[in-house]
């Protein structure tokens, strides 16, 4: 017995792409027997079911189909995140949460320390984000490269002399790194955000909690090896974190994770965990651009933020920064495409059409120009160039009464139109926030 086929779900931009409702959707098409997580547990994929909307960040995006969700070893999870997400299932009935799920040994932990790097580094730039989630996985999963002895593993969690241990590492870590920075250093705003990482790095009392959660995680989070997963027969889906624009060594630069989130990563783990089936990739992108804080992004459009913005599930806030909305970037999308270049895309996952016909137009960047030099799709300019860049743009209205009620015409008309500038067939759209409302073809 052994898994034969793995389908593969990257977000093709900086993130915020509609990841969730393709994971849930194709997962109850295909019925896998795991959801595999690679990346990190600062995402926030949205499902919504007839009588639930709920934001997963560990558990997987079948949860409420009871398909098990397993913590690959590229993933980076929060052991005190597990335990508010367990909480938050309860209430929406997954009363056994834990039953479904299972961590590979050497998944990595983010802990309240890294979050507190996080921040801190993020406000120390002052008016100069770059931009973070906030949850301090880019800086696990850093603090791991550096140092791979002193990191925290699921392995361990159990232990508590050894997570104290460790904790006392990390904190101390991070404590010297930020000694000197004052409430000087930092914007007005942001002053008790620093004497609240200040006062966390201080406590005794915090640090014999966080070891309290974590060793309860450890007791209650079975530890499986992925390779153990993947030797169960079926297909499985791996759900990842990020987009292919914020990756570490080929995103744009600086406003990257710390992070690989490329897809060929994913076939080199799964081979390296015996899998030897199949492997589909499937890209995932909005109907629009959205980007939740710093970065480029061209079409940024006020107008479409007020139209498209609200019930995207996506708010202003600290860390991440404002969320901006424009027209769907051809250029970046392809410099996302093209950066995967050693993974074929089987298919593409359309998301978020539902709004594009509430505003009745959609509007697309095919190119842009540069002090009237043309920059068309598989172009690579610099990150300062994209502040200089005039988008240009095609509006197609939808006339036509059947796009806003026929979805197999609707389809159809997204699949011409992608055709003429994306060479990844068109498989899926989605047509509203629930798995049914996912159209697949």
């Amino acid at each position: 017995m052994a898994t034969y086929k793995a389908y593969s779900v990257t977000d093709l931009g900086p993130g915020d792409g509609g990841k969730g409702g393709v994971v849930e959707a194709i997962s109850a098409h295909l019925l896998p027997h795991h959801i595999i997580k690679e990346g990190g547990a600062q995402g926030s994929h949205g499902v919504v079911t007839d009588t639930h909307s709920f934001n997963f960040s560990q558990w997987g995006c079948a949860t409420f189909q009871n398909v098990p969700t397993h913590l690959s070893d590229r993933f980076i999870m929060s052991p005190t995140g597990v335990i508010n997400e367990a909480v938050a299932l309860r209430k929406v009935g997954i009363y056994n949460p834990y039953w479904l799920l299972t961590a590979d040994p050497r998944s990595i932990c983010a802990t309240p320390y890294h979050r507190a790097w996080s921040q801190l580094y993020e406000i120390s730039l002052r008016d100069h984000p770059h931009g973070t989630v906030g949850t301090g996985v880019g800086k696990a999963y850093r603090y791991a490269t550096e140092f791979p002895n002193d990191a925290i593993y699921a392995e361990e969690l159990s232990n508590a002399d050894i997570v104290r241990k460790k904790l006392m590492l990390v904190r101390d870590y991070v404590r010297e790194m930020f000694e000197g920075l004052t409430a000087t250093d930092v914007l007005p705003d942001d002053v008790q955000y620093l004497s609240e990482a200040q006062q966390l790095l201080d406590s005794t009392e915090a640090l014999n909690d966080i070891t309290q959660k974590f060793s309860y995680v450890g007791r209650h989070v079975n530890i499986v090896s992925t390779s153990d997963i993947l030797r169960l027969d079926g297909c499985v889906v791996i759900e990842r974190s990020h987009g292919v624009l914020t990756d570490a060594e080929t995103g744009i630069k600086p406003y990257v994770s710390n992070l690989r989130t490329l897809p060929i990563f994913t076939r080199q783990s799964l081979a390296y965990h015996g899998f030897s089936g199949k492997l589909v990739n499937l890209g995932v992108h909005r109907a629009y651009e959205i980007r939740h804080g710093a970065g480029p992004m061209p079409t940024a459009s006020e107008k479409m933020r007020k139209q498209l913005l609200p019930g995207s599930q996506k708010d202003d806030n600290r860390w991440q920064g404002r969320v901006r909305v424009g027209a769907l970037d051809m250029v970046l999308l392809n410099r996302a495409i093209d950066s995967c270049a050693n993974e074929k895309f089987d298919g593409l996952c359309l998301t978020w059409f539902d709004q594009i016909r509430k505003a009745g137009i959609w509007d697309i960047c095919s190119a842009y120009f540069i002090n009237n030099h043309l920059v068309e799709p598989h172009s690579r300019i610099t990150t300062k160039s994209y502040d200089l860049v005039t988008p240009i743009t095609l509006s197609f209205a939808l006339e036509d009464p059947e796009l806003l009620t026929d979805n197999n015409k609707a389809f159809d008309f997204c699949r011409d139109i992608l055709s003429q500038h994306v060479d990844i067939p068109l498989r899926l759209v989605s047509f509203g926030p629930k798995a049914k409302d996912k159209f697949l073809k």
